[in-house]
């Protein structure tokens, strides 16, 4: 990052190439052409961005990001090429500003639907939670219950089973709320999650009159 903020282009290749011998990963990739693509070198900028779109296991947002400059840097080579033996040189694209600055994974690597996805996150920890108060409300309940039958006194007997009410009230409201948000949550987190192979197991809500849960399938 120095020596591209340096415009040193070639040490900032180098090191990124290293990067890349140490740790494959694709992002170094579109770095490199990122910085070719500022040093003017259009062709080179053309070929690591066909890597990278080629690497295995490319996020399906970068892919489109590296395919949408290599349509304008394919177009800038079209109109700029000269017949064999003519000095003038490809110039870099200018209309169209960068993705990122090089490095940054954040911005090579986009994942747009990630604030539904870590909303869905936290929908499922809030539904838990209240899942959670209302069983420890409906075990009060119960509590209340056997203080009901074991007293004799009617004032005690009519403040035992209006806490027992209230209790029980409390506790059907966070129980169901509880498992609304779980579902929902699970809905969103399924439907923003990332791209990736055929799943071999599942985890699906199953809610009922009297159940709220979660079941996990797998397929061999």
């Amino acid at each position: 990052m120095d020596r591209f903020k340096a415009k040193d282009y070639d040490a900032a290749v180098r090191l990124f190439e290293q990067a890349y011998a140490l740790d494959p990963n694709p992002n170094y990739l579109f770095n490199i052409g990122r910085v070719y693509e500022e040093k003017g070198d259009i062709r080179s900028a053309v070929d690591y961005y066909q890597r990278f779109v080629k690497e295995p296991g490319v996020e399906i947002g970068s892919r489109e990001l590296a395919v949408q400059r290599l349509r304008v840097l394919k177009a800038i080579l079209n109109e700029t090429e000269t017949p064999a033996g003519s000095q003038s040189a490809p110039q870099p694209a200018a209309a169209t500003p960068p993705p990122g600055e090089p490095g940054r994974r954040s911005t090579d690597d986009p994942d747009p639907k990630k604030t539904m996805r870590l909303g869905g996150y936290a929908l499922i920890g809030v539904g838990g939670i209240s899942m959670i108060v209302g069983g420890i409300f409906g075990g009060l309940t119960l509590a209340k219950k056997g203080e009901l039958n074991d007293s004799h006194v009617v004032e005690d007997r009519k403040s035992l089973a209006h806490q027992g009410e209230t209790f029980a009230v409390i506790s059907d409201v966070t129980l169901f709320t509880g498992a609304v948000l779980l579902v929902t949550g699970i809905a969103l987190a399924v439907v923003a999650r990332k791209p990736r192979a055929a799943a071999r197991s599942a985890i699906l809500p199953s809610v009922g009159r009297t159940h709220a849960g979660l079941s996990w399938s797998l397929r061999f």
